[in-house]
């Protein structure tokens, strides 16, 4: 059922040429007469606007922040994590479920939750009532709720790790076995940097000391360094002398997780489920194209904000925002002008920009606010005859990974 709605949802979709934005604006009857009223450079007095539906006297009460940039209407607004101005396309109501779709359960775009959703929409689209709009549409969707099962256990009290730089600790964890790809892979290899949330994974043969070592060292740690701890738990390819000699060379403390706490281990262990839950929607029936979604997974993933930094991956790992599937169909986002600048000067902003936005995530980090809902005690609930139910289904398909199904 997952890749039946992934195919729906992220079926073809017609590109939105930039030209073609503007009389889309106009066929809309709140943003056409918006449109005029910017365009005479007048606006009515609120006597006559009073009269109007509720989403046009929304806009008109932010008037002072709508432009009209090459014929296409826009609403600037000041991102909270950076501090920049940026621009918001106004959408037609006719092109609202498409731009939900989009953000959501296209490819490359990812099954996020609401809050990372409602990130990467605002940061590209506005219309009234959008928020609303986000979590009907992301709790409404049966794939995330087919995937998705309750989470709640009796447990004690989370002990926190603190981290304040890119690198400073990187969580390792091997997803798997699947059925075989035709490159003959059956397992993910996953690693994460702690502070950034930057994300890793490869597909692997085997989950030997040396394929992981080898992976580690010649796709991560060449391209962005050794982190200064490499946690993981204690799987055997972890323990192996091999790995452990390959830690020491690079000067990398290896801790491990302890049989009875595997949670130690949870930044990662979280993110297999959804990197699960992401493939579940995307792979065909015999689960055998993971090498081919697997790097729009990630690409996804790096482009949502993160709830507990309030920013994306790739701006704290690159200074600046990646393209995504969304700047295809509705043409790259419009930016404001700014002096051009040499290299040296770029270089000094660039680094000004990482500075500032590492320290916007150390404020950011939620790890004191996910504490106090990890304390919280479970609570059940009770359901009465007749309520609408989702079944937990154990039954295993031969030749099927249970990570990857819908259950």
């Amino acid at each position: 059922m997952g890749s039946k709605r992934a195919e729906e949802d992220a079926g073809i979709m017609e590109a939105v040429e930039p030209e073609q934005l503007g009389p889309e604006q106009n066929q809309d009857p709140v943003l056409g007469r918006l449109k005029q009223w910017v365009e005479a450079g007048q606006w009515p007095a609120w006597g006559i606007v009073a009269a109007l539906d509720p989403d046009t006297k929304a806009l008109y009460s932010q008037w002072v922040n709508i432009r009209c940039h090459g014929g296409v209407l826009c609403l600037q607004w000041q991102a909270p994590a950076t501090q920049r101005d940026i621009l918001q396309l106004l959408v037609p109501r006719h092109l609202q479920l498409k731009v939900l779709r989009m953000v959501h359960g296209s490819v490359g775009a990812g099954h996020f939750g609401v809050a990372k959703k409602l990130q990467s929409l605002c940061s590209r689209f506005y219309w009234p009532g959008c928020h609303q709009d986000v979590e009907l549409y992301v709790h409404c969707c049966d794939a995330c709720t087919a995937k998705n099962g309750p989470t709640q256990h009796s447990h004690a009290p989370l002990q926190q790790y603190q981290v304040g730089a890119p690198m400073e600790r990187a969580g390792v964890d091997v997803l798997g076995q699947f059925p075989v790809t035709e490159q003959g892979n059956r397992y993910i290899l996953v690693a994460m940097d702690y502070f950034i949330k930057w994300l890793e994974a490869y597909a692997i043969p085997d989950q030997s000391a040396i394929t992981t070592a080898e992976r580690l060292v010649t796709k991560m740690f060449y391209r962005f360094g050794a982190p200064n701890e490499l946690h993981c738990d204690q799987g055997r390819n972890y323990e192996a002398e091999v790995f452990s000699e390959a830690c020491r060379r690079l000067g990398i403390k290896k801790t491990r997780t302890t049989p009875p706490h595997p949670q130690s281990d949870g930044l990662v262990e979280r993110f297999n489920r959804t990197l699960a839950t992401q493939l579940t929607n995307l792979v065909d029936k015999q689960q055998r194209d993971r090498n081919l979604h697997l790097p729009l997974t990630l690409w996804a993933y790096r482009t949502v904000v993160q709830e507990s930094t309030c920013c994306t991956p790739a701006a704290l790992m690159f200074g600046h925002e990646m393209h995504t599937p969304v700047d295809l169909v509705f043409g790259p986002p419009p930016e404001l002008e700014r002096p051009a600048g040499s290299g040296v000067r770029y270089f000094c902003e660039l680094k000004e920009r990482l500075q500032v936005s590492h320290e916007l995530a150390r404020e950011a980090l939620a790890g004191e606010r996910q504490k106090r809902a990890y304390d919280s005690p479970c609570q059940g609930r009770d359901f009465a005859s007749g309520d609408k139910v989702w079944v937990f289904c154990l039954d295993r398909k031969k030749g099927q990974s249970p990570k990857l199904t819908s259950q």
